[in-house]
Formats: C-alpha cells, structure tokens, sequence
C-alpha cells in the first residue's frame, strides 16, 4: 500500500505491489438459462443492471446498454420490455439508484454513461410498467470536458458505477476514456431534472512494471458500500481496490503476464453481498473468457468459470451483474447476468446471457454465505 498526494480536487494514486499470485487451474463451464435477442453493429451489448422488484420479485428486469442501440430492458426470460434510442447516442455502461428524490418524490433510476455527450444520463424507472423515462437536467454538465467547450471524442465518460454514501448522498464513478482517470459526481435535482456535481477526482498510474500497456484506461468497477471500497478495472494493468474518502489504494490482482488469473482486457466487476464482509468479487478476464471470483475484499481467490448455453460459448465478455434475491424459478438462488461479444459464436454480433446464481455457486463450490 502507497500513500496518495492529494491535490485540489485530485487525487494521484501509486503502484503497489499486488497480492500473491497462484495457478488458475482447469475451471468448470457453467450453463445459462436464457439469452436476449442478438444484435448487431451499429448495436453493441454492454452492460447490465438488475433492478430487482421489492413486492413481486419475478417481476424484476435488467436495463442494459448497446452503446449506439441505446438502452435495452428484458425480462428473466431474456424476452425484450423496452428499446430506447434517441439518436446521436452513446451509452456505455449502466448502473442503478434505489430511492433518488426527484420533484419531491423518491424514485428508482438507471444512470448510464454517455460518451458523445461526455454527461451521465438518467432515466426514471416506472415499477408499474417497468418502461423507463429520460429525466437528465438539459444543465447537467460535462464530466470531463471543460465548460465551454464541445466534447472533443477523446476526454469522454467510459465507464460507470453508483453508490450512496452513509450520509445518503448518490454518487457515480465515471471513467474516462483513454485515460487513468475516474471521477467521482454526486447526483442531485436541479428543478429541471437530474445533475451533477463533481466531488472528487483520481488519477491512477499509466503503466505498471512487467507491463506493456497500450491504453491505461478503466472501465469496469463496483462499489461496495458497505466496506466503503472500490473495485476498478483498469483494462490492460489489473484490479485496484480504493477505500473512499481516503488515501488507501492496493493492486489487487495483475494481468498476464504479471499474474495468472486474469487476461487483458479485464471488464466487467460486480459483487455478491452477504452479511459483513462475506461475499465474492466477480471479475471478467475477457481474454481468457472466463470470471475470475475472490472474496469480497478482493483478496482471495477462489477460482474461475466459464459460461455457455448449448454449445454457445460467452467470449469477449463485457460487463455483468449479480443479485441473490429469490426471483423464483431457475434464479430462486439468484441471478448472475452477462454480456456476451461473440453471440452464437457470430463476430461483431452481441447478446445478454441469464444465469442461475445458484449453478455457478455449485460449480465453484463456494462457501456458503452468511
């Protein structure tokens, strides 16, 4: 662990050294039980987001990015609710905000990343219908692009993640393409719907000993609230955990050749939350095509899978996300869903896969959660 320098509004992060590295051994292959619609280019499958619904929860659906296809929602059969497309869009990776208070009413919302624009965009979620809505304040501002200019295509939002700090303020990391940059927002209501105010910002290291990287940048990341930690993929280097609010930041793991459990690019992180600390970390190893899982610190690992459906194996995987919430049927132990970047083994041809929770439990054999 390496002290942080703290400037204004910035904080530059050090290298440190990761923790041990072991032999990722032969992984089992883990059926899904459904799949979405496939798409193509100029559509691009990306990243989900479960919103789970709290009085009927077979009834929960995933909203999802397809970058200039827009956002996606489906069902737990993978069968499509809602296609939104603007136009002059694109959005990369998507999370969600449980009780946000819009216009004097608390509200559910999905937040995405909005690289053309360089804003985070937020949709209102309807419980009733489970359509969503655009509710971004027209003054929202740019999140990397200084006021008064135009975003440049080049310092634009990438990836994304919200939170709710324990003062019960909503926050969103956003990344920034092509550079070891992630900024830190707090979302609020402007009487025009919703913005953004910048908090804090994080400047990581471009390159690491041993490798040879091409572009810095992240992408893939998840807070986890309770902890107050981070996890951020930085896509060619490895792991980071960040203890917010403070100077704290590890390396947890390495790509290859550095380490061995993961493969450049690494993408898409979520958690699955059991009481205290126990839980997992799932990360996707996109070059390996499979997901590397620690326990919840980060600092344990307990192995890898794979995921297919037949005979369809999920390659290039971006982004993904778990609950392990009853949602009846083949999820009653959960559901882990996945985007898939070579769908039906087709090249530029994109899907979601659904995945019982409880299957890869199985398959792993983790220890049972508290």
């Amino acid at each position: 662990m390496k002290k942080l320098v703290l400037l204004p509004g910035v904080l530059t992060l050090a290298a440190c050294a990761p923790t041990t590295v072991h032999p990722v051994k032969e992984v089992p292959m883990v059926q899904a039980v459904a799949e979405t619609a496939k798409v193509g280019k100029p559509a691009d499958s990306d990243d989900p987001a479960i919103w789970v619904d709290s009085t009927d929860a077979t009834r929960s659906f995933v909203i999802a990015t397809r970058k200039e296809g827009g956002l996606t929602s489906f069902d737990l059969a993978g069968k499509t609710i809602q296609d939104y497309n603007p136009g002059k869009i694109r959005y990369n990776n998507v999370d969600l905000v449980r009780g946000f208070k819009l216009g004097g009413k608390l509200v559910d919302l999905a937040v995405a990343s909005e690289r053309l624009s360089d804003r985070v965009a937020a949709f209102v979620i309807d419980p009733q219908t489970r359509q969503f809505r655009e509710v971004t304040s027209p003054n929202s501002p740019m999140i990397f692009t200084p006021a008064g200019e135009q975003s440049d295509g080049k310092r634009k939002s990438y990836g994304l993640t919200a939170y709710r700090t324990a003062s019960g303020q909503d926050r969103v990391l956003v990344t920034q393409n092509g550079f070891p940059t992630i900024a830190e927002v707090e979302l609020f209501d402007d009487g025009q719907g919703v913005s953004v105010r910048p908090i804090n910002r994080y400047v990581f290291p471009a390159a690491q000993a041993g490798l040879t990287v091409d572009d810095p940048q992240f992408e893939g990341m998840v807070v986890d609230a309770a902890t107050g930690y981070a996890f951020l993929g930085q896509e060619q280097v490895g792991v980071w955990r960040l203890k917010l609010g403070t100077q704290q930041v590890n390396l947890l793991d390495r790509v290859a050749p550095a380490g061995e459990r993961l493969s450049a690019d690494v993408e898409g992180l979520t958690i699955v939350r059991g009481q205290g600390n126990a839980g997992y970390l799932l990360v996707s190893s996109q070059g390996s095509n499979r997901y590397s899982v620690y326990d919840r610190l980060g600092e344990k690992y307990f192995g890898s899978f794979q995921i297919s459906l037949g005979n369809d194996l999920v390659t290039d995987s971006d982004g993904a996300d778990v609950v392990t919430s009853n949602l009846g049927g083949r999820f009653s132990q959960g559901l882990l869903v996945v985007q898939d970047g070579d769908a039906g083994g087709q090249e530029d041809v994109t899907n979601f896969k659904l995945v019982s929770w409880g299957d890869v439990n199985q398959a792993l054999k983790l220890p049972a959660l508290r």
